[in-house]
């Protein structure tokens, strides 16, 4: 198996790190760990392998293969949020019982990274589940027109959303999600 961290994967965590400091970052490596584990058990539960791993500014990205059922791919792309937001719900749950900040803090960004995982632009999950029905039920022309127009208008409404933010003074988070997505789109960036 192939496994690879990129530049921006560290500009990421380091970020993250300058920010909200050691407690930021292992909060962050626990919702990230247990949402792939969900795909990762998902996949090996099918009878699939995972062929290579890379860490970049896009998250953790998994290649497999071997999964050759549409419910079994289905099954494969929904895990990782559905496992996301299990911690999520798990963490505030204890988190608010015990009054402990660093498992409250391991619940928001799970339910963040779940929700922000279901959008439906690629390469995000949302997306990746979106791509995978409709491959299934129309031309490929079709398909792929579809996820151009979905991806344009997540990144866009993200960019917007994201700007009044700021303006409002909550944050770039959303912002630079939106262009992040719109670079992603535009085949600026390639995973």
């Amino acid at each position: 198996m192939k496994n690879d961290i990129s530049a921006g994967a560290i500009l990421l965590l380091s970020a993250v790190y300058f920010f909200d400091g050691l407690s930021g970052i292992t909060a962050l490596f626990s919702a990230v760990f247990v949402h792939e584990m969900g795909h990762v058990i998902a996949i090996k539960a099918l009878g699939g392998n995972i062929k290579s791993a890379s860490f970049n500014l896009s998250g953790l990205c998994m290649a497999y293969s071997g999964v050759n059922s549409a419910i079994g791919e289905v099954m494969c792309i929904a895990a990782g949020p559905l496992f996301g937001f299990a911690l999520a719900l798990t963490a505030s749950k204890y988190g608010g019982i015990t009054q402990n900040t660093y498992l409250l803090k391991t619940a928001g960004i799970s339910l963040l990274l779940s929700l922000y995982n279901c959008l439906p632009a690629l390469p995000l999950d949302g997306g990746r589940l979106l791509k995978f029905l409709f491959d299934k039920c129309f031309d490929s022309y079709v398909s792929d027109k579809v996820m151009d127009a979905s991806g344009l208008a997540v990144g866009g409404a993200l960019l917007f959303i994201g700007a009044v933010l700021i303006r409002k003074s909550y944050g770039a988070a959303l912002f630079i999600a939106g262009v992040w997505i719109l670079i992603k789109q535009t085949g600026i960036v390639k995973t």
